[in-house]
């Protein structure tokens, strides 16, 4: 199946403009809960302290390294656990909340906050993927490691990078479990991974196109001042709502060609 990718991007944009709120406000209100979990970890971690010290030094002209220091000891570390599931719960929550734009069914702020009531399944769905990818970086880690150990020399780091094609090629072929899950609450995350490489086998390039098709909109974002902190928060969401769009594509087709042959009547 060839994917239409223009064709793709447009629906997603009028699904967007169809919606109701409008997605950007509720990727704003993503973003903000986000970045208040994040302060709040680099608080208790001692690192947002230990960076205002540094910068401070810096603005005087000096560099001084200062080590973070943890607050609230075993507490402190679990608070800052938590915080990071919470933030796993909400990427979880905002791919929910795209394919309900994608498939224009009701959509609102509170579907960011969906995941938490398939709680272990999110959080696993997301560790498990990264799991196997992080398993097959071992091809890169490994004999670059060993290699710079043994001659010195840091531009292996780039001259192994060909080694991580695999992990990269594994990250696409598993990108589709989470969306798998949430149609499928019956199914294991095993299995939901487990058709996520079936359903890509023969698509990785066209998703990795889809993917640098956005590249564009990242470098105006990440150019522009204060109207790229905007342009981010739109593209976020529209990047969301094409990748769902490419899964509930993908899928229709792969259901129809594997679809049990229908018996003639009797």
């Amino acid at each position: 199946m060839e994917m239409d990718r223009k064709h793709l991007k447009s629906t997603a944009r009028e699904a967007m403009r169809q919606a109701r709120p409008n997605p950007f406000w509720v990727a704003l209100l993503l973003g903000l809960v986000t970045l208040g979990i994040s302060v709040l970890s680099l608080s208790i971690s001692g690192a947002l302290s230990a960076y205002r010290t540094m910068l401070m030094s810096a603005a005087e002209g000096t560099v001084t390294y200062v080590e973070p220091r943890p607050m609230g000891g075993i507490a402190g570390r679990v608070l800052e656990v938590a915080l990071e599931i919470m933030t796993l719960e909400l990427t979880v929550g905002f791919v929910i909340y795209a394919l309900r734009i994608w498939r224009r069914e009701k959509a609102g702020c509170g579907d960011i906050f969906d995941a938490f009531g398939v709680f272990f399944r999110a959080i696993w769905i997301r560790l498990l993927p990264s799991l196997f990818v992080s398993l097959w970086s071992l091809l890169y880690v490994v004999p670059v490691s060993a290699l710079i150990v043994l001659t010195g020399h840091l531009w292996w780091l780039a001259a192994g990078l060909p080694l991580l094609i695999p992990a990269i090629m594994a990250d696409y072929s598993y990108r589709l479990a989470v969306y798998i899950m949430l149609d499928n609450p019956g199914a294991g995350c095993f299995q939901c991974v487990a058709l996520s490489r079936e359903v890509m086998r023969g698509h990785r390039w066209q998703l990795f196109v889809l993917d640098m098709s956005f590249l564009g909109w990242a470098l105006l974002s990440a150019l522009l001042p204060l109207v790229g902190l905007i342009l981010a928060v739109w593209v976020s969401v529209y990047v969301q709502v094409t990748g769902a769009g490419f899964y509930d594509t993908l899928m229709t087709d792969f259901m129809a060609r594997n679809a049990p042959p229908v018996e003639p009547g009797v």
